[in-house]
């Protein structure tokens, strides 16, 4: 049972508190002031529907009200609709991501906010073949974001993610890629739109069965929009599946690990307010519950504000938050000696 609320905690505490963040994408999690530089460099070559009051405000070098206005912007267009929010990741992020540079600046950026929100280890994913449209190969791609993570002072694993709406092919390529780099890539991830193409698809199976021969595991974007058929679940099982992306509807995901997304899912409109999410029950229930952001940029939340949310809304304490941590490290692709030694700083920080 969860236990009383003893205190409201305020963004300073949670901030405090060591984090363990198992699903993030990366071209989600982008910093809007450094968007608004890369606009200004491209000319402000921008999407139809790119706010001028914000191209103002930049231009009369009001800086950080542009980034606020921009994101509020984003957040607004993105929580229209999954579509809006899917269109918002092509028109507003991806034509700033195709350089060497800005995908190591972006990554570089992205692990020090992490840093100053209390993550102590950290795998971030991203889909190579989204950033190759200004001429870069998947290899380029890689070791742009392996630069990008170079001098973190926090352990960083990276997750490929394949996309449901590709083919055989490209998950070939992607596995080929990730086995080259199988020092730093953590998990082979099938992401995307799970209506559209759904449940666990046999051409990702199959590289996803070819990586694990090299110690990389395997993670799935599931009960997300929808409940898996029978057929599908069993697949899980035959196949050894434990890591779902979301896995926060439906209820038969047995004992895997659910990487759950509050604020995303009510962004992309999976859940109507936080109060009606899942998450608590599931908690109670005793299903692998790890708390994560999805993305930081449409969500407006990073992992602070995401358990000063769940302490608002559930009442979640220390407890709540050891224990999903607890469960993310030991779900986690790091090291047996890196997860020892992060559970080490958890217990401590946590007095558990």
């Amino acid at each position: 049972m969860v236990e009383p609320v003893q205190r409201e905690m305020d963004r300073a505490t949670t901030q405090a508190l060591p984090k363990v963040l198992l699903h993030e994408h990366l071209d989600c999690s982008l910093r809007t002031a450094s968007m608004l530089e890369f606009w200004f460099d491209e000319n402000w070559q921008v999407p139809h529907n790119f706010p001028q009051d914000v191209r103002h405000a930049f231009e009369q070098k009001q800086f950080e009200a542009a980034a606020r206005s921009y994101q509020h912007f984003l957040a607004q267009d993105a929580s229209l609709s999954l579509a809006n929010y899917v269109m918002a990741i092509v028109h507003h992020v991806l034509p700033l991501m195709q350089t060497a540079p800005r995908i190591a600046r972006i990554t570089r950026e992205r692990l020090e906010d992490a840093v100053a929100d209390g993550i102590v280890a950290f795998e971030l994913r991203f889909a190579p073949q989204l950033h190759t449209k200004g001429g870069l190969s998947l290899s380029q791609v890689m070791e742009a974001v392996i630069e990008g993570i170079s001098k973190s002072p926090i352990p960083v694993r990276l997750i490929v993610c394949t996309l449901r709406h590709e083919d055989a092919d490209m998950a070939r390529k992607l596995a080929d890629l990730s086995i080259a780099h199988k020092e730093i890539v953590g998990a082979f991830d099938l992401a995307g739109d799970e209506k559209a193409n759904p449940g666990v698809l046999e051409w990702w199976v199959k590289e996803a069965l070819r990586v694990r021969e090299y110690g990389i595991e395997t993670d799935i974007h599931l009960w997300e929009t929808d409940e898996p058929t029978d057929a599908d679940v069993d697949k899980l099982t035959e196949y050894g599946i434990e890591r779902l992306g979301h896995g926060m509807r439906g209820s038969r995901q047995d004992d895997r690990i659910l990487e759950v997304c509050p604020s995303s899912n009510v962004v992309t409109g999976q859940i109507k307010s936080l109060r009606d999410h899942p998450i608590d029950k599931l908690l109670k229930q005793g299903r692998h519950v790890t708390v994560n952001t999805d993305g930081t940029l449409f969500t407006r939340s990073d992992l602070s504000n995401e358990y000063m949310l769940l302490n608002r809304v559930f009442g979640w304490t220390e407890a709540e938050f050891f224990a999903t941590n607890k469960t993310a490290i030991a779900a986690s692709s790091f090291s047996s000696a890196v997860k020892a030694d992060v559970l080490m700083k958890l217990s401590k920080a946590y007095k558990r």
